[in-house]
């Protein structure tokens, strides 16, 4: 579906599915699914480890980067924001489309603001109907 982002499929407990995101140079999540439910995220740097000593994906430890740990927040928000029971496809397309508008991380500028950093941070809130970019600051 998008030529800038690779999918990786894990199944540690037989049943249940563990993907592992790469998105351009940019990102790496991992995205922990239940059933056909989107569980749980977890995004790192695209330099960081995302396995861990047993060569398994490690799905608990956040990112050392500050960006990266506040883009796992917004998914986590995401995830309840694009919560379809009936519809868990369109779930999985809608989150993967949001996560996607992260590729331009550290060269989009906040849409209220204009700037690209503020606190050191670029802007790390995505829009869930737009995909435009803000400080956590200036969403609101």
């Amino acid at each position: 579906m998008f030529p800038d982002m690779t999918i990786e499929l894990f199944r540690p407990n037989g049943t249940s599915a563990v993907l592992l995101v790469t998105l351009g140079k940019v990102l790496k999540a991992i995205v922990v699914m239940r059933s056909l439910f989107i569980d749980r995220t977890v995004v790192r740097g695209f330099n960081e480890n995302v396995y861990n000593e047993d060569r398994k994906l490690d799905i608990w430890t956040k990112s050392q980067y500050q960006v990266f740990q506040k883009v796992t927040d917004h998914a986590t928000t995401a995830l309840l924001h694009y919560q379809l029971p009936q519809m868990p496809d369109v779930v999985v397309r809608s989150f993967m489309t949001w996560l996607r508008s992260y590729i331009k991380l550290f060269q989009s500028s906040c849409q209220r603001c204009g700037r690209f950093l503020q606190d050191g941070l670029p802007p790390t809130w995505r829009d869930f109907r737009t995909l435009e970019a803000f400080h956590d600051t200036c969403r609101m």
